[in-house]
């Protein structure tokens, strides 16, 4: 069967994450690179071996004969490359979140379904073994039913200020918690009603000046009395520490990344690792499978089994309200 034919557009952070990826990819194969910097171009190339690569995305959208793209360039930029795509008939793979407005978020959603094109978003854990098995059990009904989740993102340390800017990331309550939020919803399968939420002491200072925050915690609330704890810090110095936990009528799921990535069932018989739930680097494996995801969801022209553009504007909106009721201290309905 034949790859499917990708442009990469952004080579920074997550970028080179997305590159590694690809590089190993069984099911796209990358025809054109874009950024702006010579550095990262020559990085490409090192990768991907002789390449096209292209300084102005449009052109790589344009003329690089790729069927679809992987936006990784920076958030502000998102919704502006995702339109170009889409404009342009190509199938979007793109780093979340879609856009902080979240109608324009929708508008993008809903502009990718009229041309029945894939948008997907990178709500990578849904791809990642110890997510991924953990819902298997879930919907199984290992655990019967789930009744609450408490969410851990524990960075070790702070990136700086002006990535953390709000109107350049989304801050804290988004760059991070759309990943928890998402989770969320996507674990109990119903949307969140309302949040309350509260900013916590402030280590890193210098995020101050840029509206950011360094340390929250938020209270979800579903349907049903169903509850999501979100806790989200970027200065536990140790390490990058994501936990989920996920409490049961007839028992609980463990998923936690030190000092490996692994699922845990706990029920009467006790506590066990659930098999081919362990991966050493929970996000790399989680990145790979999501272009799999992606090759397949263009392949049958189904977005059923993805994050699409509209779960990206949810887990955004939620993190808006998460915003809002820690400045206010106030519940604040989604």
């Amino acid at each position: 069967m034949s790859r499917l034919k990708i442009a990469l557009i952004g080579l920074g952070r997550m970028g080179r994450v997305h590159a590694q990826a690809l590089a190993k990819s069984k099911t796209i194969e990358v025809v054109a690179v874009a950024d702006t910097s010579e550095q990262s171009l020559s990085f490409a190339k090192s990768l991907f071996g002789d390449i096209t690569t292209f300084t102005d995305f449009n052109d790589a959208m344009r003329n690089s004969g790729a069927q679809s793209c992987l936006i990784a360039s920076p958030t502000p930029l998102h919704p502006q490359m995702v339109q170009v795509a889409l404009e342009n008939n190509l199938h979007v793979l793109c780093e979340k979140p879609l856009a902080l407005d979240v109608d324009v978020a929708i508008k993008l959603a809903e502009s990718a379904e009229a041309k029945k094109l894939v948008l997907q978003l990178g709500h990578w854990r849904r791809f990642s073994p110890p997510w991924a098995t953990a819902k298997k059990l879930l919907d199984a009904g290992a655990i019967g039913r789930p009744i609450m989740i408490r969410l851990s993102q524990w960075d070790a340390n702070s990136p700086p200020a002006s990535f953390c800017d709000v109107t350049v990331s989304g801050g804290l309550a988004i760059d991070c918690g759309v990943h928890e939020y998402d989770l969320a919803e996507w674990f109990f399968d119903k949307p969140v009603r309302a949040v309350r939420a509260w900013n916590l002491s402030l280590v890193e200072q210098s995020l101050k000046s840029v509206g950011d925050v360094d340390n929250l915690c938020a209270v979800l609330e579903f349907d049903d009395d169903c509850t999501a704890f979100v806790d989200l810090s970027r200065n536990c110095r140790y390490g990058d520490d994501v936990r989920t936990e996920i409490l049961g009528s007839d028992g609980a799921l463990f998923i936690d990344l030190l000092p490996t990535g692994r699922t845990r069932l706990g029920t009467n018989d006790g506590v066990v690792e659930v098999a081919n739930s362990q991966v050493v680097d929970a996000t790399a494996a989680g990145i790979e499978n999501q272009l799999d995801a992606f090759a397949k969801a263009v392949a049958e022209g189904s977005s059923k089994n993805i994050p699409n553009g509209h779960a990206s504007a949810r887990s955004t909106k939620i993190g808006h309200a998460v915003i809002a009721a820690a400045k206010s201290t106030e519940r604040i309905v989604v």
